[in-house]
């Protein structure tokens, strides 16, 4: 379709998006600015170029998309909530975390933000931009209550956190790979990637991004793009373990070179059994306990589906026994976040 055509229907539907309530009043601010840049691209004269106006409307398009999917009483808040901690560990700007739900097994989370393209190059338009990044997550819709499955979101940041302050790509000029072919460079760089991101994970849900690896590519062979999944769960395992090993010293140099955070525990697993067994939610303790869940929940998970879990798992589908652990876990964040909420609306 013709890029004004399909800005006409973006605003369309974004006019219609904007009397939607959202959860957090921040996304109301991106989704009137953007009706008011797309009017503005469709009304201007002279108009600007073709491809301007065909790359103006890509970038609105995915934007509209996550904007919508965060409109959704489908979304998954919980996992949200969590990731938002860490970001603000790893990233000075303000970001604002908006959601698609997919039809694919994909988790995703990448930056999708036009703002930037609207400052550089729609140079005409003259009104304020929000003063905060969108970052974009994917997650598989049947996982959209599942927050124990969605610990592979913390990867995903890791790969976000990566690109955005090019942290691979530094241990590259640090400790290059002397002699090698560009081939062999790429792979080492595509490995590089995946290991600090599993590393950056287990700081946060700690044995359950080996857990989720295990669960997902148990048998996952080396390629171009991946390492092993022994590999990978092997250097996981070291790093919960404290173990020193030669990757892991290479990533706390090159942060400390960039002024960036060390690779170190950020979580406490919290003693959810009690709480659990009655089937009740856990009540959590800090921010450390809010990552710690997600680990503990695994556990718990575990040893129920292994047949040594609470009296109420004894003789309960499988399915069911996975449903009301992840519920149980969703209930415990969000009832963190409400107290939050409450705390700073009272102070």
């Amino acid at each position: 379709m013709h890029p004004r055509t399909d800005l006409s229907l973006l605003l369309e539907s974004l006019s219609q998006l904007s009397k939607t309530p959202y959860f957090n009043k921040a996304l109301e601010a991106h989704t009137r600015a953007l009706i008011d840049t797309v009017d503005h691209v469709l009304t201007v004269s002279p108009s600007y170029d073709d491809e301007i106006v065909r790359s103006f409307s890509e970038k609105a398009w995915i934007t509209h998309r996550y904007l919508q999917g965060s409109t959704t009483k489908e979304l998954p808040y919980e996992i949200e909530y969590c990731m938002r901690f860490a970001i603000a560990d790893w990233l000075p700007e303000k970001c604002l975390v908006t959601t698609a739900l997919t039809d694919e097994k994909d988790f995703h989370l990448k930056v999708g933000d036009p703002w930037e393209f609207v400052a550089k190059v729609l140079t005409r338009y003259g009104h304020p931009l929000p003063d905060s990044r969108l970052i974009f997550i994917g997650v598989p819709r049947l996982y959209k209550h599942m927050p124990l499955f969605c610990s592979a979101l913390y990867h995903e940041l890791g790969h976000f956190v990566d690109l955005t302050r090019n942290i691979t790509e530094t241990t590259m000029l640090l400790e290059p790979i002397e002699g090698a072919s560009e081939v062999v460079q790429d792979v080492v760089r595509r490995h590089r990637c995946e290991h600090f991101a599993d590393l950056f994970a287990a700081c946060y849900v700690g044995s359950a991004i080996a857990d989720s690896l295990d669960a997902v590519h148990p048998f996952g062979e080396r390629t171009p793009t991946h390492p092993p999944t022994t590999e990978r769960i092997e250097v996981i395992r070291g790093f919960l373990a404290d173990e020193p090993f030669d990757e892991l010293t290479m990533f706390q140099d090159t942060l400390s070179r960039l002024g960036m955070p060390r690779l170190e525990r950020r979580f406490v697993v919290p003693e959810i059994e009690s709480a659990f067994d009655d089937i009740r939610p856990y009540t959590l303790t800090g921010e450390a306990e809010l990552h710690g869940i997600i680990p503990a929940g695994w556990s718990y998970m575990a040893k129920a589906l292994h047949g040594a879990g609470a009296p109420w798992t004894r003789g309960a589908q499988r399915l069911e026994i996975i449903r009301v652990i992840n519920d149980l876990t969703e209930k415990s964040v969000r009832n963190s976040s409400l107290r939050q909420l409450w705390s700073s609306v009272s102070a």
